[in-house]
């Protein structure tokens, strides 16, 4: 999902100043590492207590999304957004020919934000994209050398068994997760 919202959605290039919004989580934790292997600024937008380990990542610099208001951050060439609100101030940040890539939208207002994608994606020099990832053999095999030569290292927050398949999702819905939460078959 990283990858291809970065590269492919985004066509983020070295030297750009990327915001990766929801730092710490499953898909924001790959696309700091990834924003940084591609090149970029990435200034990550997480919790306080996560800090430490979005830095540890690579981002260049954390915001605390709890103190930090969206109208009153800097601008970005490139904004990743896996949180889903507040689309409309989020793009007000984008720099000239910015461009602005979610993979959620606002589950509390369904219809007014994925009109609001919709329309954004349409209209207006700042473009948004919106998207679901629909991963390819291809795309496995490229993670898997960004992988191999140390720019990408996965980050498992909590192994759950198949049985606690409800406290993985409480857990996730709470926030606060670093990395991935696994589903264990066996």
């Amino acid at each position: 999902t990283s990858l291809t919202a970065l590269r492919d959605k985004a066509g983020l290039r070295a030297g750009e100043r990327l915001l990766v919004r929801g730092a710490s989580g499953g898909v924001g934790s790959v696309a700091v590492q990834l924003g940084k292997a591609l090149g970029a600024h990435v200034a990550g937008l997480a919790s306080a207590k996560n800090s430490d380990f979005v830095r540890e990542l690579g981002a260049d610099e954390v915001l605390d999304h709890r103190t930090t208001p969206l109208a009153e951050l800097d601008r970005y060439d490139v904004i990743m957004d896996t949180v889903g609100t507040e689309h409309r101030v989020l793009r007000t940040r984008l720099a000239p020919g910015g461009r602005l890539v979610s993979i959620a939208f606002d589950i509390d207002h369904p219809v007014r934000s994925i009109g609001y994608l919709l329309g954004s994606a349409v209209h207006g020099r700042q473009r948004v994209r919106f998207f679901s990832g629909n991963p390819k053999h291809d795309l496995f095999a490229e993670l898997t050398a960004y992988v191999e030569r140390g720019d990408l290292r996965p980050v498992v927050d909590t192994v759950h068994p198949l049985a606690d398949i409800a406290a993985a999702h409480r857990a996730l819905e709470a926030g606060g997760v670093r990395g991935k939460h696994v589903i264990q078959l066996v």
